[in-house]
């Protein structure tokens, strides 16, 4: 697509984007382009990331220090969740930015 056909493109869906009867439709029947996890997760800052990835830090600390099984049972569940939620900050960062050109 040429730049002109982007912009027309980024309009559309900036319109159907605020189009909020058609949001409650689509969710309705299950189709929402975004889920409510999604929009939860869009609202995290960084600043959770950051606090997450130092909590992991110290359960991995201290599972090794320790050797006992249900700190690195809990550090593996915080990572995939500290990774999860920096993957989503990361996508709506990239969205921002996307929306802005």
């Amino acid at each position: 697509m040429d730049g002109r056909e982007r912009v027309e493109l980024r309009g559309i869906e900036r319109v159907l984007r605020g189009d909020h009867v058609l949001q409650l439709r689509l969710r309705l029947l299950g189709l929402c382009l975004r889920g409510r996890a999604w929009d939860v997760l869009r609202g995290v800052r960084p600043r959770i990331v950051l606090a997450l990835a130092l909590l992991s830090l110290g359960l991995l600390a201290a599972g090794l220090g320790t050797s006992e099984a249900p700190f690195l049972w809990i550090f593996t569940g915080c990572w995939a969740l500290t990774l999860t939620i920096a993957f989503a900050v990361l996508c709506a960062c990239a969205d921002g930015r996307r929306e802005e050109e």
